[in-house]
């Protein structure tokens, strides 16, 4: 096993600006590595995400409001008859 420590340039591409940590709760340890273009592409893709769940929701508004005015107008119809 190689217990020899990198250094940050050996690690990363000093050409390009990461940010990185690493976080421990105690038990686990978390490495994070962040990019500018991560962050486009979570963006991108949580708009994407809320996109069909606003669309799902407002489907199911709609659909809500069928079965009442379906409803008022069969009552309509009965009484008519």
């Amino acid at each position: 096993m190689n217990k020899k420590k990198r250094k940050v340039d050996d690690a990363f591409d000093p050409d390009y600006d990461y940010v990185y940590g690493i976080v421990s709760t105690g038990t686990d340890w978390y490495f994070i590595l962040h990019s500018t273009e991560g962050i486009y592409k979570l963006r991108k893709n949580v708009k994407r995400v809320l996109e069909v769940i606003v669309g799902l929701l407002k489907d199911r508004a709609v659909g809500s409001e069928e079965p009442a005015i379906k409803k008022r107008r069969v009552e309509e119809i009965i009484k008519k008859k």
